[in-house]
């Protein structure tokens, strides 16, 4: 129990090191509030756009980076030969084709860079987590019950006009949206709300889909601290799922669901069964695509989006990389296998979700973490954005080290480690 408090903190906010995880606690904030404060900015001092965002971003990333480079964390060897791997897929990739996408490389860093912050830190903290938990819930009530007063505060048109490029694209010139206030594009369905809300919360996040994939992520991490009584689990995996059901993600509401129902499962699975998943995924996409053809709904559509372009792609540009992912915005699949071929693919999810973090047997929360990668990318890149990406590598980090404490053998620090 002792050794569960100390990398928890639940029951003490004490760590043995003086230094605590301040810091890393402060990039995960900055990760979470990037998006409001920025639209605060956006709509009440001045005009942002593409460029200062990423610059935000650039810095928060940097930030990351120097508390890994100062605390070096140790990482096992399996995590830093298949980050080499993933490097030389993108490289191969050029070779091949002869082109180079820069974002993609920082898109993918998100994950494993979170991942080493996480190691760095001393303990998992689920008052941490339940403080920013309670906070995108409570914005998320007040978005729904008030929705004008969070539009006059946040203005999510205004700002994704502003600084997404693909937001512009899609929306007619409008003189007024200067002037006017409204919520993000993307919170109404066509089709309607599934969950009967007046439209989807994007809460502190701005925008509903990274709100939906924080409740998986919270309540994965939430079901998988040792320590958390059977009652506290229950109430803040319902605020999860809260969550979920407010932003009306329902790819979310179901891995909640499973994480929940499958939670021990999980704790017995073997590394080398889960390097056929990314590649099982695959497949029954794709099987899944053809058998939905002629059923009502759009999962056909969205299941196309990833079947289709790589349908019409060369076997070359399948396995090496160089798939046609121009007309691909909802397709993560798509996105890796276009820029760092099958084999990338493959490794990729195993080293995004922190399976490949501790010894030869996975934790549990690294396994969960997994299945939500491989389902959430048939819909997107989004699990791969900084917003979510802080908060599950320092979870899950810090959660593996249960399993493999920090020196044991099979870890090597880095560089300048003493």
């Amino acid at each position: 129990m002792a050794q569960v408090q100390a990398v928890t903190g639940w029951q003490s906010d004490a760590t043995e090191n003086p230094r605590g995880d301040g810091a890393i606690y402060a990039v995960i904030a900055a990760c979470v509030l990037e998006n409001p404060i920025l639209a605060v900015v956006n709509n009440f001092l001045f005009t942002l756009n593409a460029g200062i965002v990423a610059l935000v971003q650039l810095a928060i990333t940097l930030a990351a980076i120097a508390v890994i480079v100062l605390r070096r964390p140790p990482l096992s060897r399996t995590f830093l030969i298949a980050g080499c791997l993933l490097l030389c897929c993108v490289l191969l990739k050029f070779v091949v084709t002869g082109t180079f996408n820069p974002r993609f490389v920082y898109d993918a860093a998100m994950l494993p860079l979170f991942l080493a912050l996480g190691a760095s830190a001393r303990r998992f903290s689920p008052r941490f987590l339940t403080v920013i938990l309670a906070l995108l819930l409570v914005t998320a009530v007040v978005e729904l019950v008030f929705p004008d007063l969070y539009a006059g505060v946040f203005n999510p048109r205004k700002y994704f006009y502003f600084t997404r490029d693909w937001v512009a694209a899609v929306t007619a010139p409008d003189s007024a949206i200067t002037t006017s206030s409204d919520i993000y594009l993307g919170a109404t369905r066509y089709t309607g709300s599934f969950f009967g809300a007046a439209h989807r919360a994007g809460s502190l996040f701005l925008e509903p889909l990274s709100l939906g994939y924080f409740g998986i992520i919270a309540a994965i991490l939430f079901l998988n601290t040792p320590g958390l009584g059977a009652r506290n689990k229950t109430i803040l995996v319902l605020g999860c799922l809260a969550l979920a059901v407010l932003s009306d993600t329902r790819v979310a509401v179901f891995l909640i669901l499973a994480a929940a129902v499958l939670r021990n499962l999980a704790g017995k699975a073997q590394a080398r069964w889960l390097f056929a998943v990314p590649y099982g995924v695959l497949l029954a996409v794709v099987v899944l695509y053809f058998a939905v053809q002629a059923l009502p709904g759009d999962l056909g559509l969205r299941l196309g989006v990833t079947t289709e372009p790589l349908l019409h792609a060369s076997p070359l540009n399948i396995l090496f990389g160089g798939v046609d992912d121009t007309k691909v915005a909802d397709s993560g699949i798509v996105y890796l296998i276009a820029n760092m071929g099958l084999i990338g693919f493959c490794l990729y999810p195993l080293l995004a979700s922190g399976v490949l973090l501790g010894d030869e047997e996975p934790s549990p929360a690294a396994v969960s973490i997994l299945f939500y990668l491989m389902v959430a990318l048939v819909f997107g890149y989004a699990p791969m954005s900084i917003k979510t990406a802080s908060m599950l590598g320092y979870g899950v980090a810090t959660l593996s080290r249960l399993r493999t404490p920090a020196g044991v053998p099979g870890t090597v620090p880095l560089p300048g480690r003493a």
